[in-house]
């Protein structure tokens, strides 16, 4: 099992109606020894075509980590979160979120997931309190009304929860979608270039977000091209390059620096012949 993961405070089983959680995960004492994956991944290709994009994917992510994805534009980062938030379906291989089939039942599965990626997937001309409002509806959530005006102040959005979204700048909207991505307490976090387009403001509010949902045990997988804030942010890293994927270290078997130079030396290795 990883390293580096939060302590918990408890010994029975967590269900997820009575907490606002995910179920299915055990607590043993009060160091949280846990014996089930938020997510597991064995093996996922995705082809388009006759272009492989994803090449034999394998990531697993248990509670309270947060796995960091390295790589560069075109790198196949973005399909790979697609596929692991059942928006896509891989051409081959296995998905579990929370030890069911995620390919099979990715209907079900769905309500384990908090997803953030550029592609809209809001209405620009809701404002944020009726945007959650409406995915709420369709979540079931109790008390919706009280959960959105919350978590909007969480993300600093209180005084702009009647405006549309279609005027809000590049952080607000990414304040926006990651309290839209928490309203039905997933118990799995993808979020991919989290901190693209950010200013400084915003990319620590996203760093302080996603360390608070690290402590409650929720497993995150983020997708970056920023060594910087991908490692403050980690506790694991991976590096995609040209669809591979593959496992490098644990936050406390590497140093930033280390980690910059192993991933510049990737990318130069695998720059086209000529460039």
């Amino acid at each position: 099992m990883p390293r580096n993961l939060p302590t918990f405070q408890s010994s029975k089983t967590i269900d997820r109606r009575k907490d606002g959680r995910w179920k299915n995960f055990h607590f043993f004492g009060q160091h949280g020894i846990i014996d089930i994956m938020r997510l597991r991944a064995s093996q996922l290709t995705k082809d388009f075509g006759h272009r492989t994009i994803v090449k034999n994917a394998t990531l697993s992510v248990y509670p309270g980590e947060v796995v960091t994805i390295f790589g560069p534009n075109g790198a196949g980062k973005t399909t790979l979160i697609k596929i692991l938030a059942t928006l896509l379906k891989p051409t081959s291989g296995k998905l579990e979120i929370e030890g069911a089939d995620a390919i099979a039942d990715y209907s079900d599965v769905r309500r384990a997931l908090g997803v953030v990626i550029h592609e809209n997937l809001a209405y620009p001309s809701f404002s944020p309190y009726e945007n959650l409002k409406f995915f709420g509806q369709m979540y079931g959530i109790k008390q919706l009304e009280h959960r959105a005006t919350t978590l909007l102040a969480e993300v600093g959005l209180q005084r702009f929860l009647h405006e549309p979204l279609r005027i809000f700048s590049r952080g607000m909207t990414q304040r926006f979608m990651i309290a839209k991505a928490l309203l039905h307490a997933p118990s799995v976090l993808l979020l991919d270039e989290p901190f693209s387009g950010l200013d400084a403001a915003a990319r620590q509010f996203v760093l302080d977000r996603i360390a608070q949902e690290r402590q409650k045990g929720t497993g995150i997988v983020i997708t970056t091209h920023n060594t910087e804030l991908g490692y403050l942010a980690g506790t694991r890293f991976l590096f995609m390059i040209n669809g591979d994927l593959e496992e490098i270290a644990q936050k406390d078997e590497i140093e930033a620096e280390t980690l910059l130079r192993m991933y510049e030396k990737r990318l130069a290795n695998n720059a086209p012949k000529g460039l």
